[in-house]
């Protein structure tokens, strides 16, 4: 039913055709960039995901359920290599070696290895006692 009525609202319905509009663009500029051998630039060009998740990050809680299944279907792994990846990664980090590790510095390890997380090392560094 959510999805019924959220199909039928003109707001949310072209929420996400502007949302098709902006990826299609946001793809020909990447295919432009890749032709042109302008790598800097390509970096330059918004991320995809932070554009779909903020789309679906705006519905209200009215549409909750809507709004769990398509974090499901989004967060799933485009290939098995990410999974493969998060395996090996788990495995060398907790091996017999360091068989001390908790479950939940594991889970950080692993959280830093899967994400395109990037520390500011200078900020960082700047806050600690020399």
């Amino acid at each position: 039913m959510q999805l019924l009525d959220l199909k039928t609202k003109d707001l949310w319905s072209g929420k996400f055709t502007e949302l098709k509009s902006k990826l299609e663009e946001l793809e020909v500029q990447k295919s432009i960039h890749i032709a042109q051998h302008k790598w800097t630039a390509l970096r330059e060009v918004l991320r995809v995901e932070a554009l779909i998740f903020g789309a679906w990050n705006s519905l209200p809680e009215c549409y909750s359920e809507v709004k769990k299944l398509a974090y499901g279907v989004l967060t799933i792994f485009g290939s098995t290599y990410s999974c493969e990846q998060a395996f090996s990664c788990m495995n060398i980090r907790k091996s017999k070696v360091r068989s001390q590790l908790t479950n939940k510095n594991l889970e950080s390890c692993l959280k830093l290895k899967t994400t395109s997380y990037k520390p500011d090392l200078i900020k960082l560094s700047k806050g600690m006692q020399s």
